[in-house]
């Protein structure tokens, strides 16, 4: 199996200490490196009412994120579509895909990405807040794109997304379920699995996808994989720099969120916490550059992903684009680069 494409999933993290417009500008510094460094992609999510990550506005982050950058694809990882019209996603996305053509992509997620009351000031009411039909909603989104047509009759019958004539940008389904997993599968998209985060086995996961595998979109199926990584120039740096998302797991696990701590208050904590830190960092890629690397091109054989869009939490904005350095530069991203623009 050939080497697997690298990519970003950026959250824009708030580290303590930080005010939340430093993280927004800190995204858009580690979507420069990306590009320069070769990374594929570069994906932003979305999150709301959070004090750890402040990826909201994730469309302005996506517009913003890519006038700042020459090559790379920017895209959303996700757009939590239940918490949107259909119709202002394909106006949003189709206009990026104007101003940036061939640049963007669309990651679509079911989950809210927030608590209850959040998603309901989202959703604006109770019916919609319980509403299970994510599959019946990307499929408006495509129909006022203008890429399936309206049922004769349907309510929504002539109504299209602007600017007309623009193509969707590529659509990707993420999840962290084997429900995810099946329906990208079913209507031939690409699929995305948060195995960073997820409790399910990602080689059955993205089995599952195959199998489920109709053309649509696209003709073979293809899947991306997130994993949480970080390089360091040595193993004890890394250990140390890692501490900090171990305490951002414990937080999440314990329902204590806060803001990104720094190593030594991270370390301070998960002692008082009396907390399994290999527990916590058992799914983190973590070393030198070319120990990394490794793990990773063995995580991408074991579960047959295409590519691997890594996620990386350090307290220091640098530390974290410098694992970001290090890490194209094990993988050659850069000497991949100038043999794609040369043409080999």
């Amino acid at each position: 199996m050939s080497a697997p494409v690298l990519s970003v999933l950026d959250l824009t993290p708030v580290s303590s200490g930080q005010q939340p417009g430093e993280a927004l500008r800190h995204t858009l510094d580690l979507a420069k490196v990306a590009d320069q460094a070769g990374y594929h992609r570069f994906w932003i999510a979305e999150h709301h009412n959070s004090v750890a990550f402040v990826s909201s506005a994730t469309e302005i982050l996506i517009a913003l994120a890519a006038q700042a950058t020459r090559r790379i694809r920017v895209g959303s990882g996700g757009v939590m579509l239940p918490n949107h019209s259909p119709l202002k996603v394909a106006e949003n996305f189709m206009s990026l895909e104007a101003i940036f053509p061939g640049r963007i992509d669309l990651g679509l997620g079911r989950a809210p990405g927030t608590d209850g009351r959040t998603a309901l000031a989202l959703r604006r009411s109770r019916e919609a807040l319980m509403a299970d039909d994510f599959p019946q909603q990307i499929l408006q989104l495509q129909a006022f794109a203008g890429e399936l047509d309206w049922p004769a009759g349907a309510v929504f019958e002539g109504v299209l997304a602007e600017p007309r004539g623009v193509p969707l940008p590529p659509l990707w389904i993420l999840g962290s379920s084997l429900y995810g997993a099946r329906l990208a599968g079913e209507l031939g998209l690409g699929y995305a699995f948060a195995y960073h985060f997820s409790q399910e086995d990602p080689a059955l996961a993205l089995q599952t996808y195959r199998q489920h595998f109709r053309p649509g979109a696209l003709q073979e199926p293809y899947a991306i994989l997130g994993v949480n990584a970080l390089a360091a120039e040595t193993t004890e740096e890394a250990q140390e720099l890692a501490l900090t998302s171990g305490a951002l797991s414990l937080g999440i696990l314990s329902g204590q969120r806060g803001p990104l701590k720094t190593p030594q208050d991270a370390a301070k904590w998960l002692t008082e916490m009396e907390t399994d830190l290999a527990g916590l960092l058992k799914k983190v890629r973590l070393g030198t550059p070319g120990q990394v690397w490794a793990d990773l091109q063995e995580l991408s054989e074991q579960t047959g992903a295409d590519e691997l869009m890594v996620t990386t939490y350090t307290h220091d904005p640098l530390k974290r684009q410098r694992s970001y350095e290090l890490l194209a530069g094990a993988a050659g991203l850069a000497d991949l680069q100038e043999s794609v623009r040369v043409g080999a």
